[in-house]
């Protein structure tokens, strides 16, 4: 016969879970109001893009592109506004066995770079994520650029590249054009989704 314990001990057991849980929803809706909050002041105040996926095929198409410029072992990728950085993923993932890269994912919305770092520590990634606004911070060593943002900031980067970037490097952007340069290569991927590929 198993021990049975009291009704009193099973209530108190419910009730700590239930306060967990409780705890826990708490924790979630707090990291969505400040994305939120953090989304719609960067969009307004600020002229951000977006915070928006690129979808698979686009990442796997800039994926082989940037596989296709031989770049040395050891080479800068830079992904600005990377989100969860899932082009730098596909890309760890593509390149596992062969050439190393320095893959760094730059994002200034506190919580989606707080979600991209826990996800990558998780997983054992080795890309480093950096929580700053790549409008303001050095871009000068940096071999490859990948980018999905929006026309205003586009012209922004642009102005930055102009003074800072390496000659030659590289530059693959979903969708948007950077004012300036011409592209090497424009490859359409969907019918209303193409990437274009930039030597600054």
């Amino acid at each position: 016969m198993g021990v049975r314990f009291p009704l009193g001990v099973h209530l108190f057991v419910i009730f700590k879970i239930m306060i967990w849980l409780w705890c826990l929803a708490l924790l979630l809706i707090l990291i969505a109001v400040i994305f939120l909050v953090e989304e719609f002041f960067n969009l307004i105040f600020r002229g951000y893009a977006p915070l928006v996926s690129s979808k698979n095929k686009i990442l796997d198409e800039a994926v082989r592109q940037l596989i296709s410029l031989d770049l040395p072992a050891n080479a800068k990728i830079y992904e600005l506004g990377c989100g969860h950085a899932g082009f730098l993923r596909r890309l760890e993932k593509a390149t596992k066995n062969q050439k190393k890269y320095k893959l760094v994912g730059v994002e200034v919305i506190s919580s989606v770079y707080l979600l991209a770092k826990l996800q990558l520590l998780l997983v054992g990634s080795k890309i480093k994520i950096v929580k700053k606004n790549f409008l303001k911070m050095s871009l000068k060593d940096v071999d490859c650029f990948y980018c999905y943002l929006n026309g205003p900031t586009m012209a922004r980067l642009s102005l930055k590249l102009k003074k800072e970037a390496k000659p030659g490097a590289i530059l693959i952007s979903n969708q948007f054009e950077l004012p300036g340069y011409e592209p090497l290569k424009e490859i359409q991927v969907q019918p209303t989704q193409r990437l274009r590929i930039y030597k600054l």
